[in-house]
């Protein structure tokens, strides 16, 4: 059975969507409860997108333009190996 190649477009917009929605999600649940245990987690997620404090609106635009890059980045290079992998 012939698998059908991977859709690259797709794929980056599904990728980058979910990480905007993770990244905001962190973002708002670290401001709304910043006293929780589980808001340490959260913090260290928004360290992966930026370095500004949680307070500071550039962590807005480094998220989210951060979020941009790593889903398509990762949509890239998981929809080129993919269809090189079933075409084999």
């Amino acid at each position: 059975m012939k698998s059908s190649p991977l859709n690259i477009v797709a794929l980056g917009t599904a990728l980058t969507a979910a990480l905007i929605v993770l990244f905001v999600i962190c973002l708002v649940s670290a401001l709304a409860f910043p006293d929780l245990p589980a808001a340490q987690g959260w913090t260290a997620w928004l360290a992966l997108f930026s370095v500004s404090p949680v307070t500071s609106p550039r962590i807005w635009v480094d998220g989210i333009g951060f979020s941009l890059v790593f889903g398509w980045v990762t949509a890239v290079i998981m929809g080129f190996v993919y269809n090189y992998m079933i075409s084999r």
